[in-house]
Formats: C-alpha cells, structure tokens, sequence
C-alpha cells in the first residue's frame, strides 16, 4: 500500500479522534491486501486466551479469517471499520 492510503486512514481515523501507533498503523495497511472482497468491514469479538481484558476486537471482511486491526477496545476497532468502509466509497 502506498503512503496515500496510510495517511487518507490516518486523516479519517483522527475526524474520530482515534490515532493509532505506527506499529498498529503499519501492520492494518500492510494486512489490507490480504482481505480482498466486496464485502463491508466489521468487528468481529473473540475471547482473549491470555492477557488483560476478556475479549478482543478484530477488523475484518465477511467471512474471511484475516484481520488488518486487532483491539481491546471496541471503540478503536469500530472507528477502523468506519475509516476503511469511507476510503472504500471514495
């Protein structure tokens, strides 16, 4: 992916008021070739083995396994869905 969709991302994440580290930032637009579809993006929650916090939340496209963004906390991954779902539109 080109520094164009990083920082098209980026510029949509932060009208949400959610940055991500470089390292989140890096591993979603390095994993978005990978979930090709159609299909709108969407969380999906799945219980933590270990760690703090029982659930984890995954950015992904139907019923593909792969997932670009990986959180505890719903509100970031959901603003990573809506970030993607809008540069897909455009």
């Amino acid at each position: 992916m080109t520094n164009d969709f990083q920082d098209r991302l980026r510029a949509l994440l932060g009208l949400q008021e959610v940055e991500l580290t470089d390292d989140e930032l890096t591993r979603a637009v390095a994993y978005y070739p990978r979930c090709r579809g159609k299909e709108r993006w969407e969380v999906r929650e799945y219980a933590r083995p270990t760690g703090p916090g029982a659930r984890e939340y995954r950015v992904v496209r139907g019923s593909r396994p792969e997932d670009v963004y990986r959180s505890v906390e719903r509100v970031r991954a959901s603003a990573v869905v809506a970030a993607l779902n809008q540069l897909e539109l455009q």
